[in-house]
C-alpha cells in the first residue's frame, strides 16, 4: 500500500500557534526535551540520557511506524523539543514533514542508523512505487546487538552535544548499556554455532540483522514494510521450503498476517510461536534473549 503523510490545515495553523508560544525548549527541571519515534529508539535514548532528559515517545505502543501521523498534540511536543530522535532508513517517513510543519529550525534530528552496516534490499522487497519512501536498505538495524550499540552510540553522541555539561554522564550510561549487550552476545553466539547456515520462516522480514549476527536465514511471509499478503506463488515457494527443510516451527507476529503464517503451519505440520520485531512493543536486551531462545528451540 502506498502510505502518505498527512497533517490537516487546521493542524498546521495551530502549530503555528504553538510554534510562537512555545519559549525556550529543554528547560524544564533542567531537563533536555527530546522526542522519540519507534520503540527501540524510545528505550535507546530513555536509558542514555537517564535523568537529565524528558523524553517524549510520538508513535505509540501498538501502532505501525509507517502509517502513523503526527496529532496537533504531538506536533506540539515536538516544537518544544531540542532533538527529535528517529532509526531512519525509511522507518519513520512522515518525520522530515513533520519537522518542517514546526516551523523549528533549531531542532535537530539525530538519526539512530547513521553509520551502520546496512543489508540492501532486493527488488522483490519494495512494493510498486515505495522505493523512494522507504529506501533501499532494511530499516530494522536494532534487531541486532551490534546494532543496538550503534544506536546507543549515536544517542550518546547527540545528547552530548546538545547538553554538553551532562556529557560524562551519557558516557557511563552507555558504557552499562554496550557491557550489557556485548554480554548477552558472549552468552548467546556460541550457542549458535552448529546452526549456522540453518533457516527459519517467520510473518515478517525484519530478522535480516539478527541473522547475520547469528550466521542463520530467514524466510518471510511478508517483505521488510509488511507489504500484504503473499501471492500464491510466494505461498508455494514457502511450502516448498519449509518442506524439504524440516521446518517444524512458523513464527508469527500479530501485525503481520498471522492468519497466513497460521495457513502455512497446517500446510507443513509445524507449530507456530510468536518473534517479537521490537518496533512496537518489548525490553530491549530481554526481548532480544526470548528471541534467541525460541529459535533455538525451533532448531533442536
Amino acid at each position: 500500500m502506498k502510505r502518505k503523510f498527512k497533517i490537516a490545515a487546521a493542524a498546521i495553523a495551530a502549530m503555528m500557534v504553538f510554534t510562537a508560544c512555545s519559549g525556550e525548549k529543554g528547560d524544564a527541571d533542567g531537563k533536555i526535551a527530546v522526542s522519540t519515534t519507534i520503540n527501540p529508539v524510545h528505550q535507546i535514548v530513555t536509558m542514555i540520557g537517564g535523568d537529565k532528559v524528558e523524553v517524549s515517545r510520538m508513535v505509540p505502543a501498538g501502532s505501525e511506524a509507517h502509517d502513523f501521523e503526527p496529532t496537533i498534540r504531538d506536533m506540539e511536543t515536538l516544537s518544544k523539543s531540542k532533538i527529535l530522535f528517529i532509526s531512519g532508513l525509511g522507518m519513520e517517513p512522515w518525520a522530515d514533514k513533520a519537522k518542517e510543519t514546526t516551523g523549528a529550525k533549531d531542532l535537530v534530528t539525530a538519526v539512530l542508523s547513521d553509520g551502520m552496516d546496512l543489508i540492501p534490499l532486493g527488488e522483490e522487497d519494495h512494493e510498486e512505487g515505495e522505493e523512494e519512501e522507504h529506501g533501499d536498505y532494511d530499516p530494522h538495524v536494532w534487531l541486532s546487538l551490534d546494532g543496538m550499540i550503534r544506536m546507543a552510540e549515536n544517542a550518546e553522541k547527540a545528547l552530548s552535544a546538545a547538553s554538553p555539561e551532562n556529557a560524562e554522564y551519557f558516557r557511563k550510561n552507555l558504557d552499562e548499556f554496550r557491557k550489557e549487550a556485548i554480554a548477552l552476545k558472549e552468552e548467546y553466539l556460541p550457542k549458535f554455532e552448529e546452526y549456522q547456515g540453518k533457516a527459519f520462516v517467520t510473518g515478517h522480514a525484519a530478522f535480516g540483522y539478527m541473522c547475520r549476527e547469528l550466521g542463520l536465514v530467514q524466510m518471510s511471509v511478508e517483505g521488510p514494510f509488511q507489504e500484504g499478503e503473499p501471492t500464491p506463488k510466494k505461498m508455494e515457494e514457502l511450502i516448498n521450503f519449509a518442506k524439504e527443510n524440516g521446518i517444524k516451527t512458523i513464527f508469527l507476529e500479530e501485525q503481520a498476517s498471522p492468519k497466513v503464517s497460521e495457513t502455512l503451519a497446517k500446510e507443513v505440520g509445524a507449530v507456530t510461536e510468536t518473534l517479537n520485531p521490537l518496533e512496537s512493543e518489548g525490553d530491549l536486551l530481554q526481548t532480544m534473549k526470548d528471541n534467541y531462545d525460541k529459535i533455538l528451540k525451533s532448531m533442536e
